[in-house]
């Protein structure tokens, strides 16, 4: 634009040289694309040859900053919009053509807002700028429903990469472009200006189908697919008592390639990536494996007053089923008998299972133990129950003798501390406030103090119980990575509820965090500052998480005190 000369314009054609100095050139940077309209609308009625959306937050910080998500301003959209026209003149797009290309902008606070602007319009072929959850936090649908129709790149100047998602409202056309862009040159067209000669076109994809599914079961049920949306035939499949289904597998007796429930609808999208190179066949066969039959690990306990309470019982039942596998779990019961000697002799007697008992001594003392010495069992250490004088004995017909003996060292040994462990989410208390997060923790304490019957002067470690609250924070508050930072909490244990959640903390494109259940907190017990409905997940189901997830996140049971 100029010369300047310690800050000020020079004009060297006038400007006299009397010592040594230095100009310093000065320049615009030209938006030689400023022509391009990046923020159209609809036209009703138009037809368009391209329909291409972007997204930035418009979200305004507490100290009145513009909080970014992709970065993309008009200017660097103008950008990629003119790499776009290359790309579609090279392929022998007309001036006529060109008219009818739309860029919008559908930039929004929240991206479940965009969602619904994109699909009020229910046209646009691809979006730009957006997030991993665009499909799993909106109303937007994957093309041909398939959650791999998005992939992330560099935008602009932004500092992590975004993605480029195309739509179940895409064209031939667009498909073709969400091609280009994934290719090396096509993810430079978000960051610099191309040239004529830097494009080279993508094949278009074939949208024919004609593939034959064989599905081998009781009987044979043959397919043949010829558009994405033909389900494929199921025939019966029958499993025995003790065998379960697996999925299916590509060859008879191979192991599993598809794994889906019998009763699954399937179609082209589900095993178009089971076929072959040069295929258009495929076989499925079902795999049915026996189930291991590992024998119930049955306990009987005796309840009684002073001596041993139900919440007891119930607490050494999750604190010992915490040191063991999924599968050891599913393989122990606790039977919980009320009554003194008689009525609990009478109850293991009719029993046709017994594996370990805990009681008193008198009750034992009759039953014949895996040891010799039934006189002299041991006790059940402390802090299991408040009272000590009960024994553990392993029956002498017990058929899981090593999971028998786990319980019966677990139990006459001291009791190891059982922690629950309590994650909130809270968007640095905009979901959930620092007010009612407080609430909701005394809530929490008092219920397990209350279920435990500790009286004033108590504490939780009466029974070497303890309460960890932790606040989750996650970059930019991001649910695809509240999944790593929850579950590296505890040292990689992870934790047993998270309050504050989306509905999408299990899905694979949000948190993906595995889940027993998730609901919605009452409004009455968490106001929502934002209006944006919050939930809390169980993520690990024991006696006292159950407790504390079905107590303390309804207006009804808010009152615990």
């Amino acid at each position: 634009d100029a010369w300047t000369l310690d800050g000020a314009a020079v004009d060297l054609s006038t400007y006299t040289v009397t010592k040594n100095v230095t100009f310093t050139a000065t320049f615009t940077e030209n938006d030689d694309n400023s022509s391009l309209n990046v923020t159209d609308a609809k036209v009703e009625g138009k037809d368009y040859y391209l329909v291409i959306g972007w997204w930035e937050c418009t979200t305004i910080n507490e100290d009145g900053t513009q909080k970014y998500t992709s970065y993309l301003t008009e200017k660097e959209v103008r950008l990629f919009y003119s790499n776009v026209i290359l790309y579609l003149q090279a392929k022998g797009a007309t001036a006529a053509d060109l008219a009818n290309v739309s860029v919008r902008d559908y930039s929004t606070e929240k991206v479940a807002e965009m969602g619904e602007k994109v699909a009020a319009d229910g046209d646009v072929n691809i979006m730009i700028g957006v997030g991993k959850n665009v499909f799993s936090g909106t109303v937007l649908e994957g093309y041909e429903g398939t959650n791999e129709s998005k992939f992330s790149t560099t935008m602009g100047t932004t500092p992590t990469d975004r993605y480029v998602a195309l739509l179940s409202t895409a064209n031939d056309l667009s498909v073709n472009v969400y091609d280009w862009l994934n290719t090396e040159t096509g993810k430079q067209a978000f960051t610099k200006q191309l040239k004529a000669s830097d494009i080279t076109l993508v094949p278009e994809r074939s949208n024919e189908i004609n593939v034959t599914v064989n599905v081998h079961g009781d009987a044979l049920a043959t397919t043949t697919l010829t558009d994405a949306e033909t389900a494929i035939t199921m025939p019966a499949i029958t499993v025995a008592e003790g065998y379960e289904f697996k999925g299916f597998a590509l060859t008879e007796d191979g192991e599993v390639a598809l794994k889906v429930a019998a009763d699954a609808e399937l179609k082209y999208a589900n095993v178009k990536n089971l076929l072959t190179e040069g295929s258009t066949t495929i076989d499925l066969y079902p795999v049915i494996e026996e189930i291991p039959n590992t024998p119930i690990l049955n306990v009987y306990v005796q309840l009684q007053d002073k001596y041993l309470y139900d919440y007891e019982a119930k607490l050494l039942e999750a604190r010992f089923l915490s040191t063991l596998t999924t599968e050891e779990q599913a393989t122990v019961k606790f039977n919980l008998v009320s009554g003194a000697e008689a009525e609990f002799t009478a109850a293991i007697t009719a029993a046709t299972d017994v594996d370990v008992v805990i009681g008193g001594n008198a009750a034992l003392k009759k039953m014949d133990s895996y040891y010799d010495d039934a006189a002299s069992l041991p006790n059940v250490g402390a802090k299991h129950f408040v009272s000590t004088n009960r024994k553990i004995l392993i029956t002498k017909t017990t058929d899981n003798f090593e999971l028998a003996k786990k319980l019966y060292d677990f139990a006459k040994a001291e009791a190891p501390e059982f922690e629950i462990h309590v994650a909130f989410w809270t968007k640095n208390g905009d979901w959930v406030t620092e007010t009612e997060e407080a609430l909701l923790k005394t809530n929490i304490e008092n219920v397990v103090k209350n279920e435990l019957h500790l009286v004033e002067g108590d504490t939780l470690a009466k029974y070497n119980v303890t309460i960890t609250f932790v606040d989750v924070v996650t970059d930019d508050n991001k649910v695809a990575t509240l999944g790593p930072a929850t579950k590296a909490l505890r040292e990689g244990k992870g934790t047993d509820l998270i309050i504050g959640c989306g509905g999408n903390v299990d899905s694979a494109s949000g948190a993906d965090i595995t889940i027993v259940e998730k609901q919605d907190i009452d409004e009455a017990v968490v106001h929502f500052t934002n209006k944006s409905a919050r939930k809390v997940a169980l993520v690990n189901d024991n006696y006292l998480t159950r407790l504390i997830y079905e107590t303390c996140f309804t207006a009804a049971e808010e009152v615990v005190a």
